[in-house]
Parts: C-alpha cells; sequence; structure tokens
C-alpha cells in the first residue's frame, strides 16, 4: 500500500495467543503460581495451541493482502522471555511486511519483573511507540523509543487516511484487573479529536473490553478495566470510526453510541484457540476501512475439522 494515495485500507485484528514455554517451578511464586495452576489444574493450557494454530492463521491472513497489521495483546501466557521470542517469531511473516501495531495485554506484564524490565517493549518497541509510516523505510518515523525501553501511551500511529490510538492501561497484579495511568484516557482522547480535526479516520486500541457480547458495559470484578466507566464515557465524547480490543475469549460484534456517531467494537476472541464453539473459537477480523470509516467486517474463523480458516458469517457482513 502507498500511504498517502490509497482509498481503501485493509485492517487486520488478531489478539490473545498466549504463547506458552514452561519454565518448571523455579520462580513460581504468586502471580505466575496462579498462572500455572489455571493453565495446568483448569486445562486452559490444552484450550490455546498458538505453535500450531497461529502460523496458519498468519497464512491465511496474508492470502488477503492487509494493509495494517493491529495486535491487542497477550502475545504471552505468563510474560516469560522465551514466550516472547515464539511469538515475535510466529508474526514475523506480518511484522516484518505488513505496518503492525501492537499493545500489551495483561498477561505481557504479568509480573512485576516483567513491567519493570520492559519485556513486552524489548521484543516489539517498533510496533508500540506510534509515528508516521515511512513506505521508503519500512517503518513508523517519528517517535521513539525504537529498541526497548517505556513506552509513553497513549501513542498514535498515522498511515494513510488512517490513524490509530495504541493506548495500554494493563498492569501487574494478583487479579486480571486493569487501570490507565493518571491522565492517559485524557490524552487518548485528545489525541481521537486531534485526528478527527486532521480528517482522520480513527481506530481505537486497547487490550479490554469496553461492552459485553450482549452491549451493556463490561465490568466483571477482577477481570475489567476498573476505569471502564471514565473510558466509555471518554469514548462517547470523542467516538473513534472503530475500537479494537482483546481479553475477554469469545469474538462479537457491538456498536458503542456517542455523540455525533457512533462507534463499532469489534473483540476478536482469540486466534489460538482449539475449540467447536465458533464464537470461541480461534479467528481474526479483516476491516475494509474508506475516507467515510467502516465499510466492511469479514472474520475468519478455524475449522475444527481441517483446522483451515473459513468466513464465520455470523460475524461478517454480506
Amino acid at each position: 500500500m502507498t500511504a498517502g494515495a490509497a482509498e481503501t485500507l485493509r485492517l487486520l485484528h488478531m489478539t490473545d495467543v498466549h504463547f506458552f514455554r514452561p519454565r518448571g517451578l523455579k520462580g513460581a511464586f504468586g502471580k505466575r503460581a496462579l498462572g500455572l495452576a489455571n493453565l495446568y489444574i483448569k486445562g486452559r493450557r490444552h484450550y490455546f495451541d498458538p505453535d500450531r494454530v497461529v502460523p496458519v492463521a498468519v497464512d491465511d491472513a496474508l492470502r488477503h493482502s492487509p494493509d495494517l497489521f493491529c495486535h491487542t495483546g497477550d502475545v504471552t501466557a505468563l510474560s516469560a522471555p522465551e514466550e516472547f521470542v515464539a511469538a515475535r517469531a510466529a508474526f514475523a511473516p506480518l511484522l516484518d511486511s505488513v505496518p503492525s501495531v501492537v499493545v500489551p495485554g495483561n498477561h505481557d506484564v504479568y509480573t512485576r519483573g516483567a513491567e519493570r524490565t520492559a519485556r513486552m517493549e524489548e521484543t516489539f518497541a517498533p510496533f508500540m511507540a506510534g509515528g508516521t509510516w515511512d513506505d521508503d523505510a519500512g517503518r513508523w518515523v517519528g517517535a521513539s523509543p525504537l529498541g526497548g525501553g517505556p513506552v509513553p501511551w497513549p501513542s498514535r500511529f498515522r498511515l494513510g487516511f488512517v490513524d490509530v490510538i495504541a493506548t495500554n492501561p494493563c498492569r501487574p497484579g494478583l487479579q486480571a484487573s486493569g487501570r490507565f495511568a493518571p491522565g492517559a484516557i485524557a490524552r487518548a482522547e485528545e489525541l481521537v479529536r486531534e485526528s478527527r480535526a486532521a480528517g482522520q479516520v480513527v481506530v481505537y486500541m486497547t487490550h479490554y473490553p469496553v461492552l459485553e457480547p450482549e452491549g451493556a458495559v463490561y465490568d466483571h470484578a477482577g477481570h475489567a478495566l476498573l476505569d471502564v466507566q471514565q473510558l466509555v464515557e471518554s469514548l462517547r465524547r470523542a467516538p473513534p470510526d472503530l475500537l479494537l480490543h482483546g481479553h475477554e475469549h469469545q469474538a462479537f460484534r457491538q456498536t458503542l453510541q456517542g455523540e455525533g456517531r457512533d462507534t463499532l467494537v469489534l473483540g476478536c476472541g482469540t486466534t489460538s484457540a482449539v475449540t467447536s464453539l465458533r464464537p470461541r473459537a480461534a479467528g481474526y477480523f479483516l476491516v475494509e476501512l474508506g475516507r467515510d470509516g467502516v465499510r466492511s467486517v469479514r472474520r475468519r474463523v478455524r475449522d475444527p475439522e481441517t483446522g483451515a480458516f473459513d468466513d464465520d458469517p455470523d460475524l461478517s457482513d454480506d
């Protein structure tokens, strides 16, 4: 894609693949011990199969020629260094050929050590720090850092007529809840307004859901944003065209009503789950954007019998 000339842009959305690399019981205390119990005792490690599923999903997605790749976090299970390495390698065909934006999930800052050492940023900083896409350089330019270190969230990416506002409310702790840093919601709202004033189509990325699949505000105790009401109010005041999220391992579409326009909300579920339940099966979204906003949505979902990806009529436009 030539960023300045295109009239349409095809966005690819994946999420929550949870690469897992067992490290034994050494160092398995606190949050990591709870995570291991969840993986082994509750059987979550059999629900996700990123090593087998993600390469197939990536290959399938590349056949649809995406112009922009967005990943809404939880590339790892326990934020171990080996898990980040595995995730980076699995997504390399996309990250190395398509303009890409990645935000962390709560599992990517699962421990205080992972947050303190900026483990996610060490691996994915070139796709997190913001900037404007440079076709000649083949990367985002005009923002830093590019080689690790804390990212100044929220960040903004510009690709042609599309601006992506990337946010990070994820924090380590014993629960799976999140909270934005002081002032971060207001700053993201300011970025949305600036992008709107510049005539850009706006995509907002965050790991946590804002709505339930049925449309109510997502406020599950211990599993949701602690400041979700503030985020919803901000999104209603300054609505983006599209909001992408992960965290809830069920794919769905919803609409958030805002002042002057509505926001299409896409919960991608997971791109690595192995199950016969279609809304919870591995899948991803393809979204066609035009200068007038979202034009169409298509979901590709994994067939449990063949392992291939097919169109999901329940979550795709005709």
